[in-house]
């Protein structure tokens, strides 16, 4: 079949053998969704404690920054193996082992008597979100035929975007009503009814492969990259930029090993060959550039209203309320308007619409709070076309036994262009503003100090919402390439 020939997927193709009921279809559907939601949180929801806690552990601003983002990169980094060890050992299993490990990690969270032990406790978080994240996408896909599949995907990705901007006001309420610690003890009993649920009610749906090997060589090689560049990026963050070239480059030399390595191994971490369906490739570098554009938003915001404007946690978790509120009312609907009509015109439209957001935001110049609420809320109205379609059309592309590994590509696109978004969002700011009253903001510096810097912070702002919205133009093409019609998925092209 030629490259740019498209087909309608079956509704009942050869992994659609094995339908499951509407009842076990509602079980997969809220189990899923609140593991999304849980794991989506636990990323931001600490975001607006961060001053509190560094002044009361007396934490400096590297490791304060550590606690913030240590969470993100080690999803990031876990990804792909744990979706192949998913592939090989069953997606449900894993899920399940995901919230087990989230609970635990949360409960050494809460308890940690030091900054160090807390930042122990975040990694070890992001090993249960990596086991969530990596199968969620994956068990839905297996659970819904296409009519349906949008939909409920759709459901999963505004709790999992809903509880990233959500968990600014959670944060900011449960702190000043029961203290920090609560923000970890709060998944106490949801994660431990999550593991319950998983192992009691989920059914292991796709069909699992026990005779492949698991490539060790390329976990170990993909680790090694992609924590190398992290880490660099992350120093850049910091101000201490003179380590950075070699940490990136080192990672990206290891990167390129790995894909090396990728090529020549019977049972590879990642299955380049998926890049070569047309669907998959361009869905997914559609999502990395839209992450790339608005990864960095809701933290640039919530800077800025407690930076500048003077806002508690609680005030600034309540001004971004029209980010999360269109998210809500667009995604659901996105999403069963993709099951009807294929995902390129929305997931193409909607990131239009984030660049529009963009550039309102950019121009805003953080002077009338109306004009950055409209910025706000179309940014959350595009990002709800964009991503229940997108990831609804990516993960139909695939054969059910590439699923997980589907799964964990597509997410870890979009967390390397959040780290990336927010590394080069800081690093513009630190550029303008300079990076010792940069990290005077983030170790919480009082309102009075830091308005002397707002028209350098509102410069710097200008340009990063500027490139984003390019960026997000640039996605916007990329997605139109996918093609009118969804592919046959490459299993249907091999058995059709």
């Amino acid at each position: 079949m030629g490259e740019n020939t498209t087909v309608e997927e079956p509704e009942q193709g050869p992994w659609s053998s094995n339908p499951t009921t509407r009842s076990h279809q509602r079980v997969v559907l809220i189990n899923t969704t609140i593991g999304a939601l849980m794991a989506s949180l636990d990323g931001s929801i600490l975001t607006v404690s961060l001053p509190t806690i560094a002044r009361q552990m007396h934490t400096g601003v590297a490791l304060m920054l550590w606690i913030m983002m240590g969470y993100t990169v080690m999803i990031t980094a876990l990804l792909l193996p744990f979706g192949r060890l998913a592939d090989l050992h069953g997606r449900v299993r894993m899920y399940g082992y995901g919230f087990v490990i989230f609970t635990g990690s949360s409960a050494l969270c809460g308890f940690a008597p030091s900054g160090h032990l807390l930042l122990f406790g975040r990694l070890i978080q992001g090993i249960g979100a990596a086991l969530l994240w990596s199968n969620s996408t994956a068990i839905v896909t297996d659970a819904f035929p296409k009519s349906g599949r949008g939909f409920a995907l759709g459901i999963n990705q505004v709790a999992a975007l809903t509880g990233s901007v959500g968990g600014l006001l959670l944060g900011g309420v449960i702190t000043a009503a029961l203290g920090w610690r609560w923000i970890f003890f709060v998944n106490l009993p949801i994660g431990t009814f999550g593991a319950l649920w998983t192992f009691l009610a989920l059914k292991e749906i796709a069909t699992v492969d026990h005779g492949e090997r698991f490539d060790w060589r390329g976990m170990a090689l993909f680790m090694a990259g992609i924590v190398s560049m992290l880490l660099g990026l992350t120093e850049i963050v910091q101000g201490h930029g003179g380590r950075a070239p070699w940490m990136i480059g080192g990672g990206a030399a290891v990167l390129a090993v790995f894909a090396w390595a990728e090529g020549e191994t019977a049972s590879p971490l990642i299955d380049l060959q998926l890049f070569k369906n047309r669907l998959f490739a361009f869905g997914n570098l559609s999502l990395l550039l839209n992450a790339l554009a608005r990864g960095a938003l809701m933290f640039l915001m919530v800077f800025a209203f407690q930076g500048f404007d003077g806002d508690t946690p609680l005030q600034a978790g309540l001004r971004m309320l029209p980010l999360s509120f269109s998210i809500i009312i667009v995604g659901p609907i996105a999403g069963r308007l993709s099951d009807r009509m294929g995902s390129r015109e929305l997931a193409s439209g909607g990131l239009l619409v984030t660049a529009v957001a963009l550039l309102i935001l950019a121009k805003s110049g953080l002077a009338q709070y109306s004009v950055i609420a409209l910025g706000l809320a179309l940014s959350g109205i595009g990002n709800g076309l964009f991503n229940s379609p997108n990831t609804s059309a990516v993960m139909g592309a695939v054969p059910p036994d590439r699923r997980g590994v589907a799964a964990s590509t597509r997410t870890l696109l979009f967390n390397t262009g959040q780290l990336f978004s927010m590394s080069i969002s800081f690093a513009i700011l630190a550029g303008v503003m300079g990076s010792g009253q940069l990290s005077g903001f983030l170790a919480g510096v009082d309102a009075s100090v830091a308005a002397s810097g707002h028209a350098a912070f509102a410069r710097g702002l200008t340009e990063a919402f500027t490139i984003s919205a390019i960026l997000s133009v640039v996605a916007a093409g990329l997605s139109a390439l996918r093609g009118k019609t969804q592919p046959r998925t490459m299993e249907a092209k091999q058995t059709g």
